[in-house]
């Protein structure tokens, strides 16, 4: 463990596989794991509720940039539930190609199946950090933390994600409780709340206060919501783009169909003139005929 916090303010190469990482609700804490990770440098990350992977591949992005021997392991059904939504196997395809093509040399491995079946694979006193991230219920929060803190080492860290008031999720009634209880803690509000729990010893939470990491939790914070307007805006600015585009197109799309109309308007008046000539040329060969029978009618009087 080192004796300082550093900032790596680095990029995610997963998000060039799934774009919309960059605005899952767990991306505002991507730095903030990156740089846990740098400091702590643990020998086992087990994370609860994988889903598509943005928290699971800041980790492992960590360990990839700074060649730690770290083994990580994601667990969850992808079979989906309530807070994240039902959805199929294209979300755990798309979580296993982008560790082919990105973290395929690292100590991955992924466990589709139920927290409570995962659990019994994990000796007592294993794992450095635990992230729980799976559903959000008070009583499934509960769950979980009771079920996997004998697995977690002695001053290890336990990590909520979905702590936030404004959620409405019963994770962050869970979590009020929990931190009275053991009450070395760090937490976020931002991007639906963080919570970084220290339950079974304070001695990676003294050392980590002694760096000045509460110093730096507002820089986190503000970073977050200045990265995540800056896309807000671009995605503003790409509305605004493809809407004038589009308004150029309907702009040429009327001129089209004014030139059209005025071609339309000239041929209808030189096909007016054309009628108005000959239907002259029919009265005045009238008025001849008209002529001829009277001469005629004359000529045998």
């Amino acid at each position: 463990m080192q004796n300082k916090w550093n900032i790596n303010n680095k990029d995610f190469e997963s998000d060039k596989y799934n774009n919309m990482l960059k605005v899952n609700p767990w991306a505002g804490h991507r730095e903030f794991i990156y740089d846990l990770i740098s400091y702590i440098n643990p020998d086992l990350i087990v994370e609860l509720g994988t889903h598509y992977g943005c928290s699971f591949f800041a980790m492992t992005q960590a360990i990839k940039d700074l060649k730690l021997s770290t083994e990580i392991i994601g667990i969850d059904t992808w079979e989906g539930e309530e807070h994240a939504g039902i959805y199929g196997e294209e979300v755990l395809e798309l979580v296993k190609s982008t560790i082919e093509k990105e973290y395929v040399n690292l100590n991955i491995k992924l466990m589709q199946m139920y927290f409570i079946e995962a659990v019994e694979k994990f000796n007592d006193n294993s794992i450095d950090i635990l992230h729980i991230d799976g559903l959000h219920t008070y009583e499934a929060t509960k769950e979980d933390f009771t079920n996997w803190l004998p697995k977690v080492k002695e001053n290890g860290i336990v990590i909520f994600h979905d702590i936030a008031n404004y959620t409405g999720y019963g994770s962050h009634k869970f979590w009020n409780e929990i931190k009275e209880k053991y009450i070395e803690y760090f937490e976020f509000d931002h991007s639906w709340g963080l919570g970084i729990l220290f339950p079974k010893g304070s001695k990676k939470y003294d050392k980590l206060k002694n760096t000045g990491l509460i110093q730096w939790l507002n820089y986190y914070k503000y970073k977050s919501e200045y990265e995540l307007y800056k896309l807000q805006k671009e995605d503003q600015e790409k509305m605004i783009d493809e809407r004038d585009e589009y308004i150029k197109k309907l702009e040429n799309l009327v001129e089209d169909y004014k030139n059209t109309f005025n071609v339309q308007t000239h041929m209808i008046e030189e096909r007016d003139k054309t009628i108005a000539s000959q239907t002259q040329m029919i009265d005045e060969r009238d008025k001849y005929i008209k002529k001829l029978e009277s001469m005629v009618d004359e000529a045998r009087g």
